[in-house]
């Protein structure tokens, strides 16, 4: 996530709270005491207990603990969001016992606009640097596709250009080892979240890889920005076992997105904690009582009790539950590939919540990637060589 995120994203994201403000509403009538925001909160008693799980995702060796390297060759240009890639990413990640790194990359602003849609030999060389470091660092990589805002605004005229890039990207590093992974296409979005549009087109991206990489492991996102709820859409009967689904985790994201610069007005509400209820209730300004679903979900938030707060364990656990029926039904390996929330948050909550994202996934098999972008979900202070304490606690204590 970025502040590139059009005003359509933010609505899509929007209506993604919808299944967990349902699943609330019936409570609503339910009140609970508040508890004070500074209190570290035991998410383990009862009522707050994980559910059982009745079935586990198969591992995905190589790819079970990792972080994202964001906003470096994602961005227009890489140093243009404050991020220069550099070897203290990897040496920290590995340091740190991690076994992967996620690269996003933005590929479409480096390639040319009409076929053959060559990409940059000078920008290929970049990642090719990015692949070495991870290999001198024992570290397996994703290479993703990130931030191709113009296919998602017309899938059917960058069709075409996508599947030439991912010939060109598959025929570089076809003789790369197995540590070396591929990513098709980062949150898929807007007109490109339909199961019709997006199903085919990511079967056909597939094909291409397979062409020169007939074991590479490949990961598909679902849609609806890889959010959680849109996943049971994602189609991979067709694929072989080397093919991962793959999801992201920012639900609720009123709470892991407070305040973010680049998400507007419906967010600038902050102080809001996980889990809640709030010690005091959250006023909501009259304009925001326009979105319905803003006003919705900060009645739920500063009412009801912790166990069935939408801003608490229940959207956690609900939306994971989803993941479970997906490899339940599916038997397909699953990869959570960014998770995180903003410092604008109070430590103790930013702690409880990254922790019980990250635990979660570790509990339903998934392998994961926390989201670090250099900046408000920065993990990695790679120019002090020291880890943003409530990051590393959340990421590696227990």
């Amino acid at each position: 996530m970025r502040s590139t995120m059009t005003t359509m994203m933010v609505m899509a994201m929007m209506l993604g709270l919808v299944g967990s403000l349902a699943a609330c509403g019936a409570a609503s009538g339910e009140r609970g005491a508040a508890k004070p925001s500074g209190d570290a909160v035991d998410v383990d008693a009862a009522p707050l207990l994980p559910p059982p799980v009745d079935a586990v995702a198969r591992p995905i060796p190589g790819f079970m603990r990792g972080i994202n390297i964001g906003n470096a060759l994602d961005a227009p240009t890489e140093g243009a969001w404050g991020v220069h890639m550099s070897e203290k990413h990897f040496e920290m990640a590995a340091a740190a016992g991690l076994d992967h790194v996620r690269l996003p990359v933005r590929f479409s602003a480096r390639a040319e606009a009409e076929a053959p849609f060559t990409i940059d030999p000078a920008f290929f060389e970049r990642v090719d640097w990015a692949v070495e470091k991870a290999h001198a660092h024992k570290l397996s990589i994703i290479i993703d596709v990130h931030h191709y805002e113009e296919i998602m605004k017309d899938p059917a005229a960058h069709e075409e250009r996508l599947l030439a890039m991912w010939k060109q990207i598959a025929e570089r590093y076809r003789d790369e080892p197995q540590t070396v992974a591929f990513e098709i296409l980062n949150e898929p979005s807007a007109k490109l979240d339909a199961p019709s549009v997006l199903n085919p087109l990511m079967k056909k991206a597939v094909e291409v890889v397979r062409e020169s990489n007939p074991e590479r492991l490949i990961f598909v996102n679902c849609a609806f920005w890889a959010n959680i709820e849109r996943l049971h859409e994602l189609d991979l009967s067709w694929a072989d076992d080397q093919v991962i689904a793959s999801v992201h985790m920012y639900q609720p994201i009123l709470f892991t997105h407070q305040g973010a610069d680049w998400m507007g007005p419906l967010y600038a509400i902050t102080g809001v904690v996980f889990p809640g209820p709030p010690a005091e209730p959250v006023s909501i300004p009259d304009a925001l009582y326009q979105e319905d679903w803003v006003a919705n979900w900060f009645s739920l938030y500063n009412t009801l009790p912790a166990h069935l707060n939408p801003c608490g364990p229940k959207t956690v656990y609900g939306d994971f539950d989803q993941v479970t029926a997906y490899v339940k039904q599916h038997d397909r390996r699953i990869y959570l590939g960014e998770f995180g929330a903003v410092d604008k948050i109070d430590e103790v909550s930013r702690e409880t919540y990254i922790r019980m994202v990250r635990t979660e996934a570790e509990r339903r098999g998934l392998g994961w990637a926390y989201w670090d972008d250099g900046g408000m979900n920065r993990g990695m202070n790679v120019h002090t060589g020291e880890w943003v304490p409530v990051i590393q606690r959340a990421l590696f204590n227990d």
